[in-house]
């Protein structure tokens, strides 16, 4: 089995998998998923520009969408994003395979089909473009770029998570509030 590399919380409940990493930066790529401090997040931004911003914006709208701990979705980018705790991470470039009690969402229609988890055939559909796996708590998502997934669609993907994965919430939620009350 390979071993994860991303950034975040190495022992998350909700995992999103991108098909490529953010440009190099100070920042150590290992073999493993390690947690942003410090103004990480920015050096990322820093290198990789509007495109990883995006990405990291999207990804910091969701959590807030489904756990509103912080005051808005810029303060939870900046206080809760791919934190150690959090229980959140960002991995690159492989196949994830959700543990119990973890849910994956696949970031891309093309991604999601080179890992197996849409059918060759197999289409985003316009209006409700997510896929949730048949079998896996894995959900394929659009890209997480503003014209792709946006605000209307990111509120449907909340929605879709809270009424289709009610118990993985609750454990992402007293995790989440459990690193709340550390921070």
């Amino acid at each position: 089995m390979l071993t994860a590399t991303g950034f975040g919380d190495p022992s998350p409940l909700l995992v999103v998998c991108a098909p490529h990493r953010p440009p190099s930066v100070e920042l150590e790529y290992s073999k493993s998923i390690s947690p942003l401090s410090g103004d990480d997040l920015h050096q990322l931004i820093q290198a990789g520009g509007n495109h990883w911003r995006k990405i990291f914006n999207l990804y910091a709208k969701l959590l807030h969408g489904l756990l509103p701990l912080e005051p808005d979705w810029k303060s939870c980018r900046e206080q809760r994003l791919l934190r150690s705790g959090a229980a959140c991470a960002l991995v690159f470039e492989q196949l994830w395979t959700p543990k119990p009690g973890q849910l994956c969402l696949v970031m891309g229609q093309t991604y999601g089909r080179s890992l197996g988890w849409l059918a060759s055939d197999q289409v985003l559909p316009a209006e409700h473009p997510f896929v949730q796996h048949p079998e896996q708590a894995v959900i394929v998502t659009p890209y997480f770029d503003y014209r792709q997934l946006s605000n209307a669609r990111l509120a449907i993907l909340v929605n879709q998570i809270r009424s289709h994965h009610p118990h993985w919430l609750a454990a992402f939620s007293e995790r989440t509030h459990q690193y709340s009350a550390n921070i």
